[in-house]
Parts: C-alpha cells; sequence; structure tokens
C-alpha cells in the first residue's frame, strides 16, 4: 500500500515547521515534559503568531503485521485484564496537558461578578463601590497629589512610586491604584477614603463611596423582617448606583458615563479581567485632554457629583427603613431615590417621611409596587407639602384608594417644585377626580400626570377635565384603561378647546367607538397644541377613521398618532394615506395589529395598490414612520 502525505498541505500559513518524526509534534505537551526539554529560543511562540494545536508531522508507521496475534493474545487473557477507570472530570490528573499561551499581560484571575440577589460580605463591597465610582475617580482625581499619602500608609509601594512619577498620563495611573485597592483587602480601601475624605478637594468623592458603603450595610448588614406578601424572586434583587453631575440651573444630571472619552475599541484589556473590561474604555487620554469639548470639561471640573440610589426586590420593612432614613438624612447628594417593589407598608412612609422633608438634594422618589396604602399616603403628604426640591414622584400599584388620593392632593396644592406624578394602578375613581381636578385648578407646577387604570368612568372623566382646563401647566394626559367610552369623549370634548394646554393625551383602551370619533374630530380642528394622541385599542374601525380623516387633513400640531388594534381594514387605511398625502407635519402613525390586508370594499383599496401608496407617501416625507406590525399588509 502507498502512501502519500505532503506537510504544505497539513501545514497553515505562519506556523513553524517541524521536523517529521520529532517529539515536539505539537505546542500542547505536559508541564512536566515540557520544563524537561532544552528552551529552543527558535520554536518559541510570538504574539503576531497564536499557538494552537498543530498536527504537521507525519507520526512514524508502525509495523502491523501481527495485529492479528495480538488480537488473539488479547482475547486470550481477557480476565487478566484490568478495567478501566474514569476518572471524574474534576479530579485533578497529574502531568495534566496544557495548551501554552502567550500573555502579553499577566492574566489575573477574577473571581465570577457576584449576583445582585447573593449577600455580599463586608470584605467584599469595597469591590462593587470602586466597579460603580471608576469613571468618577478617574475624572476628578488627581493622583499625584495624594500619591504621597499613599505611599506612607502601604497602600501603594515604592516600586508603584517609581513608576507613577514617570508616567505622564495621570488616567491610567488612576486606574491602576483603583486595580490595586480592587485586588487589595478592604482596609486599604477604608485608608484611601479616609485619606480622600481629609482632602478638601476630593472630599465630595468621598461622600459618594460613603453613600454606596452605607446604602450597602442598610441593606445586607440589618437583619429583614419577614414579609406577609408574595416572595420576591432572587433575580428581581438589586442594588444599583448612577453616578453623574448635577446642573442646578437645568436640574438636570449627566451620568459620568456619557462624558468618557470615546476611543478606539479595539484595544482592549485582558477578558479575564473585569475591572479592564470596564477600563479599557477610559483609559489612554487624561481628562483635561485638548479632545474633550469645553461643556464637559466644565461640567467635570464644577460640576456636583451626585448619585442614584436604586434598591429592587430586598426587604426595606422596619429597621431597614429606619437605616435608608438615616442615610437620605446623612449625605446631601442623593439625587434618585428608586425603592419600587421593597415590601415597604405606610408605617415604613413614616420613618422615611422627615428624611424626605429635609433633603435639599432628592429630586426624584419612586415607591411603586409597595403596599403603603391610605396610611402611607397620609404619613407621605406631610413632607410632599414642604419639600420645595422635589420634581418626580411615583407611586403607582401602592394600594392608595380616593382617601388616600385626598391626602396626597391637598399637599401637591401647595407644592411648587413637582413637575411628573405617576397615579397608575390605584383604585382612584370618580371620587379621586374630585380631588385631582381641584388640585390641578390650584398647582402651576405638574406637567405630567399619569392615571392609567384607576376606574375612571366617564363621570370622573368630565370633572377631571375641568381641572385640565384651567391648568396651564399640564402637557402629558395618561388616561389609558380607564373606561371613560364614548359619553367620556364627550365630557372631555367640552374642555379640550384651544386655551388647554396638553401636548400629549393616551386614551388607549378606554372604550371609545367610532361615535366618540366625530366629537374628537372637532377638537382635532380647534386644538393648536395637541401633538401626540393615542387611540390604540379602541372600537374605532373604519367608520372611525372617516370621522377623523377630514379633521387629521387640515390639522398641522399633531405629528404622532396611534391606532393599534382598532380593527382597522384597507379601506381605513387607504382614507389614511389620504390624510398623509394631505397633511406633511405628520411623522408617526402607528397601525400594528389590525386586518391590514384581509378585507376591503374599495376597488382600489387592494394590498398592491397600498403598498406602492406608501413607497410614494414615505419617499415624499422622509421623516415619516408607518408602524405596520401584525397586519398581513406588512409582508
Amino acid at each position: 500500500m502507498f502512501l502519500f502525505r505532503s506537510n504544505s498541505i497539513s501545514t497553515p500559513r505562519n506556523s513553524a515547521v517541524i521536523n517529521p518524526g520529532s517529539e515536539r509534534n505539537s505546542f500542547i505537551m505536559s508541564q512536566e515534559h515540557r520544563n524537561s526539554r532544552p528552551r529552543d529560543n527558535a520554536n518559541i511562540p510570538t504574539a503576531h503568531v497564536a499557538p494552537v494545536r498543530q498536527e504537521v508531522s507525519v507520526k512514524p508507521v508502525e509495523n502491523n503485521d501481527d495485529i492479528l496475534e495480538k488480537k488473539d493474545k488479547i482475547i486470550q487473557n481477557v480476565d487478566e485484564v484490568k478495567p478501566i477507570i474514569s476518572r471524574p472530570a474534576r479530579d485533578p490528573v497529574p502531568n495534566r496537558i496544557k495548551i501554552v499561551t502567550p500573555d502579553l499581560t499577566p492574566r489575573r484571575n477574577f473571581s465570577r461578578q457576584r449576583r445582585a440577589s447573593e449577600i455580599v460580605p463586608q470584605e467584599e463591597r469595597h469591590k462593587l463601590i470602586i466597579q460603580s465610582s471608576l469613571e468618577l475617580l478617574c475624572q476628578k482625581l488627581d493622583p499625584l497629589t495624594i500619591i504621597n499619602e499613599l505611599r506612607e500608609k502601604n497602600v501603594v509601594s515604592e516600586d508603584d512610586i517609581q513608576a507613577f512619577q514617570e508616567h505622564p498620563d495621570r488616567r491610567l495611573i488612576c486606574e491602576s491604584i483603583l486595580h490595586n485597592l480592587l485586588e487589595g483587602p478592604y482596609s486599604k480601601f477604608f485608608i484611601f477614603c479616609d485619606i480622600l475624605r481629609n482632602n478638601n478637594d476630593y472630599n465630595c468623592l468621598a461622600v459618594i463611596l460613603d453613600v454606596m458603603k452605607d446604602t450597602y450595610d442598610v441593606v445586607y448588614n440589618i437583619p429583614a423582617i419577614p414579609s406577609e406578601e408574595v416572595p420576591v424572586m432572587e433575580e428581581e434583587k438589586a442594588v444599583t448606583f448612577e453616578i453623574g453631575y448635577y446642573n442646578a440651573d437645568t436640574g438636570i444630571m449627566k451620568p459620568v458615563v456619557e462624558l468618557e472619552k470615546t476611543r478606539d475599541t479595539s484595544k482592549r484589556f485582558s477578558r479575564d479581567s473585569l475591572f479592564f473590561k470596564r477600563a479599557s474604555r477610559l483609559s489612554y487620554m487624561s481628562v483635561s485632554s485638548e479632545g474633550r469639548n469645553s461643556e464637559e470639561s466644565v461640567l467635570i471640573n464644577h460640576g456636583t457629583p451626585v448619585i442614584n440610589i436604586c434598591i429592587s426586590g430586598h426587604s426595606l420593612h422596619e429597621g431597614r427603613a429606619k437605616g435608608l432614613s438615616k442615610v437620605v438624612s446623612k449625605y446631601n447628594c442623593i439625587l434618585e431615590l428608586r425603592i419600587g417593589k421593597t415590601q415597604l407598608t405606610g408605617r415604613d412612609v413614616g420613618h422615611m417621611s422627615q428624611a424626605i422633608q429635609n433633603s435639599a438634594c432628592l429630586a426624584v422618589l419612586d415607591l411603586r409596587l409597595n403596599s403603603i396604602g391610605n396610611e402611607g399616603a397620609r404619613l407621605l403628604s406631610v413632607p410632599l407639602a414642604k419639600n420645595s426640591h422635589l420634581r418626580q414622584l411615583n407611586i403607582s400599584s401602592t394600594g392608595i384608594d380616593h382617601e388616600g388620593c385626598k391626602n396626597l392632593c391637598d399637599a401637591l396644592k401647595q407644592n411648587s417644585s413637582i413637575t411628573d406624578v405617576d397615579m397608575s394602578f390605584l383604585e382612584i375613581g370618580d371620587s379621586g377626580c374630585i380631588c385631582l381636578g381641584n388640585m390641578l385648578k390650584q398647582n402651576k407646577s405638574i406637567s405630567k400626570l399619569r392615571l392609567r387604570s384607576s376606574g375612571i368612568s366617564w363621570i370622573g372623566c368630565g370633572i377631571l377635565f375641568e381641572g385640565v382646563q384651567q391648568s396651564r401647566s399640564l402637557n402629558v394626559l395618561d388616561l389609558s384603561r380607564n373606561f371613560i367610552g364614548d359619553n367620556g369623549m364627550e365630557m372631555m370634548c367640552r374642555h379640550l378647546n384651544e386655551k388647554c394646554a396638553l401636548v400629549e393625551l393616551n386614551l388607549e383602551n378606554c372604550g371609545i367607538t367610532s361615535s366618540g370619533c366625530a366629537m374628537l374630530s372637532d377638537v382635532i380642528l380647534s386644538n393648536k397644541t395637541l401633538t401626540n394622541l393615542d387611540l390604540s385599542v379602541n372600537f374605532i374601525a373604519d367608520t372611525g377613521i372617516t370621522k377623523l380623516s377630514a379633521a387629521l387633513e387640515r390639522n398641522k400640531s399633531i405629528k404622532t398618532i396611534g391606532l393599534n388594534m382598532c380593527g382597522i381594514t384597507n379601506d381605513g387605511f387607504s382614507k389614511l394615506l389620504d390624510v398623509l398625502e394631505c397633511n406633511p407635519t405628520m411623522t408617526l402613525l402607528k397601525l400594528c395589529y389590525n386586518r391590514l390586508g384581509k378585507e376591503h370594499t374599495n376597488p382600489s383599496a387592494t394590498s398592491d395598490d397600498l403598498k406602492y401608496r406608501v413607497r410614494i407617501v414615505t419617499s415624499s416625507n422622509p421623516k415619516l414612520k408607518i408602524l405596520l406590525w401584525g397586519n398581513s399588509f406588512d409582508d
């Protein structure tokens, strides 16, 4: 038998060719064998050629003429053969085969990222704090100003000092120091925080670190009291922070991650390091680089660092609520406090009310999915009436009814800072609309009010819109999933005149039929401020579209209209295309999950004709988007 094998076929490019029969026919070998062989500098793998398993040699051909004899021998001595015992996969094997890989940088073995639901030990919390505050420290901290103190207290070594002093990039120095703290014990991190705390220039950074530390202590050190509610899944538990710079003039916080310098994404550190995965985007450029625009530089150099706290899933009942209240009272840099679904009760709100009232920085309070009830609403109304910094309040799904709504509305009458209120999924009913309407007549700051699924009927709708009509600040109103029907539409249209300031109105799933569209068309003709109208999941059909189309053609303010799941066929879509051809101001039309492509009575409304018209309309108006998901027509 003639055998032929070519080395050039099995040898990949840019790889070393090893002589046939050589005992080193691969880069894979046992550690013991590799250490015993003499070093061959010519075959050292470089960074340009990744060493992989390479079968580039011809194995010696063995004489197999006696294979039958060997087989007979094996069969005859079968009783003497010992069974092969398989070794478990995790059992350490001596002389385990290893793959030789060139490392440009030493590998660092980091433990897996801890799940948010797991209890974080005290000695490991500093790692989470450093990872959350990495970008802030790299932007604000000049490590050379505290390098001597770090050396005196053995946070960094003498060799590190020499390397840092000769390096021109202070940002890379800062990252190196933080990496040492990340790998080191908690005691070094405590010393680092103490150094920042005693430095007037960096005291604000120490405060941010202390907020995260104290928050972790509240969640993990204070025992949780069992709650009668349904247990929360472990995957829902989380403690997260967001750090940014707050502009007091605009009232806007810009996260630090949005200010980082964009750099070549191909430059990355070792994949094994969770720290350097994040840090790879941050290095190589100093924070004072000319590449940053002046606005960002001013914000970094003179902006006030603030922090947002978000806790979900973890119980904050009783003792933890008191502990969190102390954190809010102690630090004046907490901008947002989002503690939804944390098993808070009305009594717990009372523990935190004083801290909320006295906070001069807190702008967002999110208490959603906590059963605080009317007791919590009563206790919350006191700080709401006196706090002049709070801007956003979310109390959706908190078990409050019309009685609690009355207490909150009385407090909101006196508050001139809150602009966004979410009271969705509460049993407010028509009685609560009386309080809301009176509140809107007196309040001059609320611009967004969400009342999704609040048990409001057509009677409450009429009472509510009396206040909406007189409000000069309310721009966004969400009444979705309230069965107001055509009677509610009639009551609404009486007050939606040209003096109304509404810009966005959501009437999704409100039981409106084509009869209500006739009254709505008159409002569309007279109102000059409404830009976003959502009528999805209503019984509008083609008849309602016919009643609305004439008004939509003449209206020059509405840019977005939602008509998802309204039973519209090709005939109604043809009317809407007529509107789009006459009205170029509309930029978004939502028609998802209708009956397009299934039926039509107009001979000119076939699917092919409508597809052609869609192409014409969208090409003439590049800003226009038509959403057609869930229709036979979208094919």
